[in-house]
């Protein structure tokens, strides 16, 4: 039971590990590879549902996978993540004007909750602008 419960640990990490590197894959020779790669390792595993669908993953890029298609993907997720960073921005706005007000009133309570609150907030802005910084760096070396 043991191995057992060994074996599947090691096959979901190397799992979570490969779907990462396909993820992080810039070009379409990379996702290729990428994707065989885990093909090899599903196979070692004999795992023949994994590998039957990374096959069909790997027919699609294939198929469908341009530079340009990978340039416009990298263009998107810039955009989205710009956008995402200004919601953040407007959300840590709120709370500071929400934290103004208690400190305004006195409310000892409040201010505390909202201190609280801008912390997370700024630590989520700051968690999107490094996924921001990241996506443009891949954008960057796309073109």
């Amino acid at each position: 039971m043991k191995k057992l419960v060994s074996v599947l640990a090691v096959v979901a990490s190397v799992g979570m590990f490969a779907s990462a590197s396909a993820h992080a894959a810039e070009t379409c020779a990379q996702k290729e590879a990428a994707l065989q790669k885990e093909i090899r390792i599903a196979q070692q595993f004999g795992n023949t549902y994994k590998v039957a669908s990374l096959k069909k993953a790997l027919a699609e890029v294939k198929a469908h996978c341009t530079n340009a298609s990978v340039l416009a993907d990298a263009q998107k997720k810039v955009t989205k993540l710009e956008k995402k960073v200004a919601e953040k921005r407007e959300d840590v706005a709120e709370v500071q004007a929400d934290l103004r007000e208690a400190k305004a009133k006195g409310d000892a309570k409040k201010i505390a909750k909202y201190q609280k609150k801008l912390v997370e907030k700024q630590a989520d802005l700051r968690e999107v602008q490094q996924e921001l910084s990241a996506a443009r760096a891949d954008l960057a070396s796309l073109k």
